[in-house]
C-alpha cells in the first residue's frame, strides 16, 4: 500500500482576531475612507489612474497594519490518513530448522514466508519485518528468501516490545508472528502480549509430541578454584521417553583428560536426574571442562549430550591483612564483605592496646607482610599502633608493592598515620577528626569503580555517612573520585571523599569517610544501596590486586562458552598510564583455534571502550592474545581463552510449544492456527487506514512576509508620489 495514495484534507479554516471582529471591518473601513479623502484633491494634480493607484496602496498598507494590531490567527484541521502497518515476526532460531521423521520446520518456514497470502497481506497493509531470536532486528520483506534459522535462544515478548518500539507513532493494527512458540530467554510472552492493545496473532510451526531424547540440561560449579582444590561440579541431565535406560556422564578437560565419572539410570519416561561430579585442577590458567552424556540407544540427537563451561585456576588465594584501630560496624560490615569472596583469604587484626590484639592475634612478621596480597587499614593507625609495626607496613608497600587501602574513622590517629607519609598520599588536618552527616558525589571517572555494567544504585540514592570538611588533604599523586559535602545543610564543599592512587608499581585507594555500613544495612530509600556497598568494595579491591598491565588493557568475551555458529563478541578497555581512558589505541587481536589465527577488528566506542566481532571456524577451545598501541606507546595486552560448541539451548527441548502461542494469541484478543492453515488467517486479516486529525494555526501578526508586504506597499506609494512630484 503506498502511503502517498492516501488523502490529505485541509478543512473547517478560521481567522481569528484578539479583539471584535467589527471594530477591524470599522476600523479599516475608516482607514480606507481616509485614504480615498487624502488622494481625492492632490498637489500637483495627477491623473485619475494615478490617484487610484495612490489610493489603493495607501488602503491595503493600513488594512494589513490594522491586522497585524488585531494579532490575527489562522487555524485550521488537518485530516490525514494513515495506512494500516502490520508487524510480521519471524522466528530464527535454531529450533525453527528441526528435522526429524516427516517434519522439517526449516522447509514449512519457507514456504509460509513465500506463501500468496502472505505477499496479499503486503499488499492490503504496510508489511514491517523482525527478525528474532536472542535479538530483535527490521529486516526487507525481500530478505526472508535468504532466511537462515540459526540464533542462539528465543525470546519471543523482546521481539514484540522491540517490534513496537520502532514502529512508535505508525497506524500500527497487528502483530504477525510466525514462530514454533519454545521460547527460553526473556519474559512471559502471553503476559507482555496482553498488556498491549494491539492484537498479535500467531502461527505455529513444528511437533507438539515429545521425542525420545537425553541432554544435560544444566551445569554449575564455581567460576574460580585454585590448583590442588576439590571442586564440586553440579549437573542435571534430563530425559524423554527413555524408562529403564542407563548411560554415563563424564568429566572431561579440554585437553582431552576426564576428572570424573559417574553412571545415571533414568527411571520414568520424563526423567530429570541432578548428580554431582567433581574436579582437581593441576595447572593454574583458564580451563575449559566438558560434561559428556554417553548416547543412549534410540535418542533423537546427541548434539546436546555435552555442555561446557569455563573456570579459572588460580596458583593460591589472595590474602587480606585487615589491621583495624577498633571493633566498629564498618570493619563487621567490611570483614563480612571481603570474607564472602571465595578468591580471598582474610586475616583480621584488631587493636585492644599497645601492642595488644583481639582474640590474642600475634602480629604478622615482615614476611606474612610482604607476601600479603592487600594490606587494609580500618580506623588504623590508631594512637596506640607501634612504630615497629608501622615500619612493618610501610616497608612492604613501599619495597614490595603490597597494595594499601585506607579507611577512615574516629579512631584513626593523625599523628600515626603522618608515619606512613612515604607510602600514603593523605594527611590528616585535624589531632581530632571531626563529624557530621555528609553524603558523596563521583568526582571522575577511575577504573577502580569502573565495571561491565554500572554501579547498583546511584551516589544520590544513598544514606549520608560520617565525616567532616577540612579533616583530610591529598597529594597530587592521588586522583580524588568521589567528593563529600553537607547537601542537606546547604553547603556543598570541594572535600575528599574516595581518594586513590598509583606510583610505579604501588596503588593504594582511601575511603576518607566512615559508617559506610549504613549502605550494606539498607538504611536508603533503595534495596540497591547494600548490593551497591559490596559492588563498590569489589571493583576497589579487584583494582587494588590486579597486576598493573592487566589493569590498563582489559580484552574479554561476553561469554566464555558460545554455541556453534553463534558470533563471539569482544569488549576492551584500554587506559593510559595516568590511568585515563585511551580513545587513541589501535588494538591487535587474534584468536587462534587449531592451526588457524584471525584477526579480531576492533572498533572505538569512547571512553576508553572498544569492541570486536568474530565468527568462529570450528567447534573447540579459542585462545585470543590482543595489544593495544597509541602512537609508539604500548599501553599494555590481554589475553584469555573461550569455547566454542554444538550444545544449543534451542535443542534442549524440541518440541513446538503451540500452548504458548494460544496464551499469546488469547492474551492479545487475536487468533492462533498451525501454519497447514496460515493461508485462511492471512486471508481474513482487513484492517483500515485511521484518519488523523490535528489542529494547526498559524499567527500571522508574527510572520516576517505579512510585514515585508506592507513595508513594500508603503515604499512603492513613496516611489509613486516623488515620481508625481508630491511631498
Amino acid at each position: 500500500m503506498n502511503q502517498a495514495s492516501l488523502p490529505l484534507l485541509i478543512a473547517n479554516i478560521h481567522l481569528g482576531l484578539s479583539a471584535s471582529a467589527w471594530w477591524y471591518i470599522l476600523l479599516a473601513l475608516l482607514a480606507v475612507g481616509g485614504s480615498f479623502l487624502i488622494y481625492r484633491f492632490t498637489l500637483p494634480p495627477v491623473s485619475p489612474l494615478r490617484k487610484a493607484l495612490l489610493w489603493v496602496l495607501r488602503s491595503a498598507a493600513l488594512v494589513l497594519l490594522l491586522l497585524l494590531l488585531f494579532e490575527p490567527v489562522l487555524s485550521y484541521l488537518r485530516h490525514q490518513a494513515k495506512p494500516p502497518v502490520v508487524a510480521l515476526l519471524v522466528d530464527r532460531s535454531a529450533s525453527m530448522s528441526i528435522s526429524a521423521g516427516q517434519e522439517d520446520r526449516g522447509e514449512t518456514l519457507k514456504r509460509l514466508l513465500a506463501s500468496p497470502a502472505l505477499r496479499d497481506l503486503a499488499h492490503k497493509s504496510q508489511l514491517k519485518v523482525f527478525e528474532f531470536a536472542d535479538t530483535t532486528t527490521e529486516v526487507p520483506l525481500d530478505s526472508l528468501r535468504t532466511l537462515t534459522p540459526s540464533g542462539v535462544g528465543t525470546d519471543v515478548a523482546g521481539s514484540w516490545v522491540q517490534a513496537q518500539k520502532a514502529l512508535a507513532g505508525e497506524n500500527l493494527a497487528a502483530g504477525v508472528l510466525i514462530s514454533d512458540g519454545a521460547y527460553n530467554l526473556g519474559q512471559n510472552p502471553a503476559r507482555v502480549a496482553g498488556e498491549s492493545a494491539i492484537p498479535l496473532y500467531t502461527i505455529g510451526i513444528g511437533d507438539t509430541s515429545s521425542s525420545t531424547d537425553a541432554a544435560v540440561a544444566e551445569v554449575v560449579t564455581n567460576d574460580v578454584t585454585y590448583v590442588g582444590s576439590k571442586v564440586p561440579v553440579d549437573v542435571r541431565i534430563r530425559a524423554h521417553g527413555l524408562d529403564g535406560r542407563s548411560s554415563v556422564v563424564h568429566l572431561l578437560s579440554g585437553k582431552g583428560g576426564e576428572f570424573d565419572r559417574q553412571p545415571v539410570r533414568f527411571a520414568s519416561d520424563d526423567a530429570e536426574d541432578p548428580l554431582t561430579l567433581n574436579l582437581v585442577a593441576r595447572e593454574p590458567g583458564d580451563l575449559r571442562i566438558t560434561v559428556a552424556l554417553d548416547s543412549v540407544p534410540g535418542e533423537r540427537s546427541i548434539t546436546n549430550n555435552r555442555r561446557s563451561v569455563v573456570i579459572r585456576v588460580l596458583e593460591r588465594k589472595s590474602r587480606v591483612l585487615l589491621f583495624a584501630g577498633a571493633p566498629s560496624a564498618d570493619l563487621s560490615i567490611l570483614r563480612q564483605t571481603l570474607e564472602a569472596d571465595t578468591t580471598l583469604e582474610v586475616s583480621a587484626l584488631v587493636e585492644i592496646g599497645a601492642g595488644r590484639f583481639l582474640h590474642g592475634a600475634v602480629e604478622p612478621s615482615q614476611d606474612d607482610m610482604s607476601r600479603a596480597s592487600l594490606i587494609v587499614l580500618c580506623e588504623f593507625p590508631s594512637r596506640g599502633t607501634s612504630d615497629a609495626l608501622l615500619q612493618k607496613i610501610s616497608h612492604a608497600v613501599q619495597d614490595k608493592h603490597v597494595p594499601l587501602l585506607l579507611l577512615a574513622g574516629p579512631h584513626l590517629s593523625a599523628s600515626r598515620l603522618a608515619a606512613l607519609n612515604d607510602v600514603v598520599p593523605i594527611q590528616a588536618n585535624k589531632p581530632a577528626l571531626t563529624e557530621e552527616q555528609v553524603t558523596l558525589r563521583p568526582a571522575a571517572s577511575h577504573p577502580a569503580l569502573e565495571g561491565k555494567n554500572p554501579l547498583p544504585a546511584q551516589w544520590s540514592e544513598l544514606p549520608p555517612v560520617l565525616g567532616g570538611a577540612g579533616n583530610f588533604s591529598v597529594a597530587p599523586s592521588a586522583q580524588v573520585v568521589a567528593k563529600i559535602s553537607r547537601e542537606n545543610l546547604g553547603i556543598s564543599e570541594d572535600e575528599p571523599g574516595i581518594a586513590v592512587w598509583q606510583t610505579g608499581f604501588r596503588r593504594g585507594a582511601a575511603f576518607l569517610c566512615w559508617g559506610t555500613s549504613r549502605w550494606k544495612m539498607q538504611l536508603a530509600g533503595t534495596q540497591n544501596a547494600s548490593a551497591f556497598y559490596d559492588e563498590l568494595v569489589t571493583r576497589v579491591r579487584g583494582w587494588l590486586i590486579a597486576p598493573a598491565e592487566e589493569q590498563r588493557v582489559k580484552i574479554r568475551t561476553t561469554k566464555k562458552v558460545y554455541s556453534g555458529g553463534e558470533p563471539v563478541r569482544f569488549v576492551a578497555q584500554v587506559y593510559g598510564a595516568d590511568l585515563a581512558p585511551r580513545d587513541d589505541a589501535s588494538i591487535a587481536l587474534r584468536a587462534t583455534s587449531g592451526s588457524r589465527t584471525e584477526v579480531v577488528p576492533m572498533r572505538g566506542l569512547g571512553n576508553g571502550r572498544y569492541e570486536g566481532q568474530l565468527t568462529p571456524w570450528i567447534d573447540g577451545d579459542y585462545r585470543f592474545t590482543g595489544s593495544a598501541v597509541a602512537g609508539k606507546d604500548t599501553l599494555g595486552s590481554d589475553n584469555g581463552l573461550f569455547a566454542v560448541e554444538a550444545f544449543n539451548i534451542e535443542l534442549m527441548d524440541p518440541r513446538a510449544r503451540f500452548d504458548v502461542l494460544q496464551q499469546v494469541a488469547a492474551a492479545s484478543k487475536a487468533a492462533f492456527v498451525p501454519a497447514s492453515r496460515a493461508d485462511s488467517l492471512l486471508s481474513r486479516l482487513q484492517f483500515a487506514p485511521q484518519t488523523i486529525t490535528s489542529r494547526k494555526e498559524w499567527s500571522l501578526w508574527s510572520q516576517g512576509p505579512v510585514i515585508w508586504i506592507i513595508i513594500g506597499l508603503l515604499v512603492i506609494e513613496w516611489i509613486v508620489r516623488k515620481r508625481s512630484g508630491m511631498l
